[in-house]
């Protein structure tokens, strides 16, 4: 699903670029239903599998949940990777190539009246000498009419087309780091975020998946944490950032005075405990078959010092008064000994 104002100017293509990948940044979550202006579009993806020469066909769900007619145009633009974000990046000024010129789909204007449900069909005829691998578009609607040549500004939702041309399909990929956010080795909490940069090296996207397993100092599993549960893909040839966090519970923010902020961290660190070297090692597959595989570790530290400090704090005074109470009490019974004798 995407929501954005889209300012469509042959002379400005940077612009183009920009508003794009502002766009791309609301286009993430597409594992669910899409709104723009109380309009519903299901789905918010599509991953179909295509014949060289063959035309396939799908549709897309269009519901108006506002209390006005809309209209509704279309446009198919083909997408890549935002650096290592994995967000999709839209390039409404370049010629149009691709997958976004194999579909076709209703121009509009489609009208949804108020309440109403619409289903758009959409067929999509790769030429017979498409090249196999993956290819990547989305479908926007939009309250306007895609008009080359002057600026307009217009509310869109999208589906993202994933599509596999049948052929030659090479699936491959490697872990390329793991580390853990920021890329420290001493911590003095959880939660910690767990970096991993995967490498597509194939042509087609994958959805890598799989566990990072957190072991102690004596090798015992303190964790295992499930790797990538957004399904998140990456695409041919990129290499994207996935996060995987480590948390007991939510840490609460600080503030106030030093020692305020002290105790708040102290109970932080206490909710959040974790006390010496961790080993994380992850493991991965990908692929239709899971043929892709892959392996990586890290090793940091995670010392506690305000727990540290305060425990052996207690732990010092507590000593002090049971040498004392033995002191007094040894000096009752020698007291107690003399009377008697």
């Amino acid at each position: 699903m995407a929501l954005f104002r889209a300012m469509r100017s042959s002379r400005h293509s940077h612009t183009g670029r920009i508003v794009a990948l502002f766009a791309a940044m609301l286009v993430c979550a597409i594992v669910f239903p899409g709104k723009a202006e109380a309009i519903t579009l299901i789905p918010p993806s599509l991953e179909l599998g295509l014949i060289p020469g063959q035309e396939s066909q799908t549709s897309i769900k269009l519901f108006n949940e506002e209390s006005t007619a809309v209209e509704l145009y279309t446009e198919s633009r083909n997408f890549t990777a935002t650096g290592e974000t994995g967000l999709p990046l839209f390039d409404f000024e370049s010629e149009q190539i691709g997958l976004s010129t194999w579909i076709t789909v209703e121009e509009g204007p489609i009208v949804l009246q108020p309440g109403g449900r619409y289903e758009v069909p959409v067929s999509i005829l790769p030429p017979a000498n498409a090249d196999p691998g993956g290819h990547y578009a989305a479908i926007f609607f939009s309250t306007t009419p895609p008009t080359e040549g002057q600026v307009r500004i217009s509310s869109k939702v999208g589906t993202l087309i994933l599509a596999t041309v049948q052929g030659d399909i090479s699936e491959s990929g490697l872990i390329q780091e793991l580390a853990t956010k920021g890329g420290s080795k001493l911590h003095t909490r959880l939660p910690i975020t767990f970096v991993t940069r995967f490498k597509n090296t194939g042509n087609v996207h994958l959805k890598p998946a799989g566990t990072i397993t957190v072991k102690n100092l004596f090798g015992k599993t303190t964790a295992t944490l499930d790797f990538n549960t957004g399904k998140g893909a990456t695409l041919p040839t990129t290499t994207r950032l996935y996060e995987t966090l480590w948390e007991h519970t939510a840490v609460n923010a600080t503030e106030g005075s030093f020692w305020t902020q002290f105790w708040q961290e102290y109970a932080n660190e206490r909710n959040n405990l974790a006390f010496g070297r961790y080993t994380a090692e992850q493991r991965l597959t990908a692929g239709a078959t899971n043929q892709v595989q892959g392996l990586a570790t890290v090793s940091f530290w995670v010392l506690p010092w305000r727990v540290v400090l305060v425990w052996s704090l207690v732990g010092i005074i507590i000593l002090f008064v049971l040498i004392l109470l033995i002191k007094r009490y040894n000096t009752w019974l020698i007291r107690r000994n003399q009377v008697k004798g």
